[in-house]
């Protein structure tokens, strides 16, 4: 897959250079930028380049602009992971918290027989229930 991945750049490359070489002469031509907000006073005249110049200004400045807003977005990201970490952490302290004060409670004697007898109360509705069910 390597290789393959070099041989397509190679490739673009070669299709680039071809493009540029038969184009060579609009890419050498020097122009002038010219700048025009139809307002009198915002009339500007940027140096003469040659057009391959531009096209190189143009792609740069178009990746300075992505390359930042990236960032804006990791940025925010990042933010919210560490957020929601956060959060997590804070649920998982409630839930250790929750835990042993439910141990507690489970471990209590009183309580423990009153449990017991409860489920054996609902073990004999349970059944009771099913035999009603059974004969209908």
């Amino acid at each position: 897959m390597k290789t393959f991945k070099i041989i397509l750049f190679i490739l673009f490359l070669v299709l680039l250079g071809f493009f540029g070489l038969s184009n060579q002469e609009y890419f050498l031509t020097s122009t002038a930028l010219h700048i025009d907000f139809k307002i009198a006073s915002l009339n500007y005249n940027i140096v003469e380049l040659q057009n391959w110049a531009y096209w190189i200004i143009c792609l740069v400045t178009g990746l300075l602009i992505t390359g930042f807003r990236g960032l804006i977005t990791a940025f925010r990201l990042k933010r919210q992971v560490r957020t929601r970490d956060e959060r997590i952490e804070s649920m998982r302290g409630e839930i250790n918290s929750l835990q042993t004060r439910l141990d507690i409670f489970l471990h209590d004697p009183v309580i423990k027989k009153h449990l017991e007898e409860q489920a054996h109360k609902d073990r004999e509705q349970q059944q009771s229930a099913t035999e009603d069910n059974q004969k209908a």
